[in-house]
């Protein structure tokens, strides 16, 4: 057999160890192309933002306590103003107050309501009446109303006053009338009227009692009715002038006596005496038969008048009639 040369043998050698590096690098290679994948964590989840719920407690509790203190600053101002309108309105009442005491009539027990300053009521008829609702929807049983009245009118028959527990019907009314007038030296009549009929009427003169009173034209005076379920006081200044049940049936007729027959026997003398007489008698029976119409009416009931609406009135007898009425007021019992 042959031997190699040496230089053949050496690059068998370096063939050899080639061949034997490159079966391990491919080794390597399958071995990394075949490799157990490492396993994932899956889907990444976006993290939830932390509440810091200390400092939202905190917030509104500061609010809370912002708006507590607003709120009873509000309620201090309100009830500041509540106060100061309460001593305003004690002060404005305090003279009408004064006036009902001095009318006998206790204020707490019941509701004072005021009229505009000053109110004028004008006026032209026979026989009308024209009103003022100074007081509208007031309905009252036990009243007192007062005024500063000042009047104006050509003729002694009108005047001014109010009429109360009326039923609102202005053409043809149930209701009491009070009116301050100036014939006779000034007077003051009380009416009942039904169905606008006048059916049972009082007079009274205030000069009798009351020095102030005045009856002529531009001078004021100051007139007051008191009702108390059925009893009526009619007061001027602050006078007292008269007590009466307007219920009562007309009192009958105070009539003047007949005319003296002549003491001589003159014709003319006799004939006139005979004239006046018809007249007299004629008079008579009509005053007669107004009053017992009148006093059936009562027995009928007309002239129970419960309550009612109350009124600033002006009366126009046979002429003009201009009425201003000041500082007036209207108190009403409470039921």
């Amino acid at each position: 057999m042959k031997s190699l040369s040496p230089s053949l043998t050496k690059w068998r050698f370096l063939c050899l160890t080639m061949l034997t590096l490159l079966a391990c690098s491919t080794v390597d290679l399958l071995t990394q192309r075949t490799a157990t994948p490492e396993p994932t964590l899956g889907v990444t989840e976006t993290p939830t933002a932390t509440v810091d719920f200390v400092a939202q407690t905190a917030t509104a509790q500061e609010t809370q306590a912002a708006q507590d203190a607003q709120a009873t600053q509000v309620a201090a101002q309100q009830t500041q103003q509540a106060e100061e309108a309460l001593r305003a309105t004690k002060v404005a009442l305090e003279p009408y107050e004064i006036a009902l005491s001095g009318l006998g009539v206790v204020p707490s027990e019941g509701q004072i309501y005021l009229a505009d300053s000053s109110v004028t009521l004008q006026g032209s008829g026979f026989q009308k009446y024209f009103y003022a609702d100074q007081f509208p929807g007031i309905v009252g049983r036990n009243i007192a109303i007062q005024a500063e009245i000042q009047w104006n009118s050509r003729f002694g028959d009108a005047g001014c006053g109010f009429a109360f527990r009326s039923n609102g019907d202005l053409d043809k009314p149930n209701q009491y009338a009070l009116i301050a007038m100036r014939a006779f030296g000034g007077h003051v009549a009380f009416e009942v009227h039904s169905e606008g009929t006048v059916i049972n009427r009082i007079e009274v003169y205030p000069h009798s009692y009351d020095p102030q009173f005045d009856w002529q034209n531009g001078v004021t005076n100051r007139v007051s009715a008191v009702l108390r379920e059925n009893s009526l006081q009619i007061f001027t200044h602050g006078i007292l002038l008269e007590t009466m049940d307007p219920t009562a049936e007309p009192r009958p007729p105070v009539l003047p006596p007949p005319p003296a027959p002549p003491q001589s026997n003159d014709t003319s003398e006799w004939a006139e005496y005979r004239a006046e007489l018809e007249a007299y008698n004629a008079m008579k029976q009509e005053v007669l038969k107004k009053y017992n119409f009148f006093r059936s009416r009562f027995r009928e009931g007309a002239g129970n008048y419960p309550e009612g609406l109350v009124y600033l009135v002006a009366y126009a007898g046979s002429g003009d009639i201009t009425c201003q009425f000041k500082n007036a007021f209207l108190w009403v019992g409470s039921p």
